[in-house]
C-alpha cells in the first residue's frame, strides 16, 4: 500500500513513467484518476486538452512497439505532499507527436483508494533541440 509521503509519490512517478513508455494500459488506468484532465501547451501556443480515455489512447499509440528504456530520461524538479494532495514538477524527453520533445510537466495527484492518482497534468512541450 502506498503512503502519503514524498518518497511514495516519487516512487509513483517512477511507476507512471515506466507504465507510460511501456504502453501498460492496465497500470496507467490505476494511476490516472477517472476525472484526469491533461492540458498540453506547445511552443507555438496550441493548447490540447484531453480526458483519460483519449490521453491513454495517445500514449498507447506513441509507445507501442518502442523500447521503454529509450524513453526514461527525466529530471524531477520538485515533489511536494500536503495531506492527500501531491504535486510533481518534472521534465521529460519523449516522442509525443513524432520526434523527441522536451516536456515540462506539472502533475497534480490525489491520494484516493489507497494510492496516488494523477488528477491533472499541465504540460509545456517543445522540440528537444530547443530545450534549455
Amino acid at each position: 500500500m502506498s503512503e502519503r509521503t514524498e518518497a511514495a509519490l516519487r516512487d509513483r512517478i517512477g511507476e507512471l513513467m515506466k507504465a507510460g513508455v511501456s504502453a501498460d494500459m492496465e497500470k496507467l488506468d490505476s494511476i490516472y484518476h477517472d476525472d484526469i484532465v491533461v492540458m498540453d501547451l506547445s511552443i507555438d501556443g496550441r493548447l490540447m486538452t484531453l480526458k483519460k480515455k483519449d490521453f491513454m489512447a495517445m500514449l498507447e499509440q506513441t509507445f507501442q512497439g518502442k523500447n521503454p528504456d529509450d524513453h526514461m530520461w527525466a529530471k524531477i524538479h520538485s515533489v511536494t505532499v500536503s495531506g492527500d494532495r501531491g504535486h510533481v514538477l518534472i521534465s521529460r524527453k519523449i516522442p509525443v507527436g513524432g520526434p523527441n520533445m522536451m516536456i515540462d510537466l506539472s502533475i497534480d495527484f490525489v491520494f484516493e483508494d489507497g494510492r496516488w492518482q494523477v488528477t491533472r497534468e499541465v504540460n509545456f512541450s517543445r522540440p528537444d533541440a530547443q530545450a534549455a
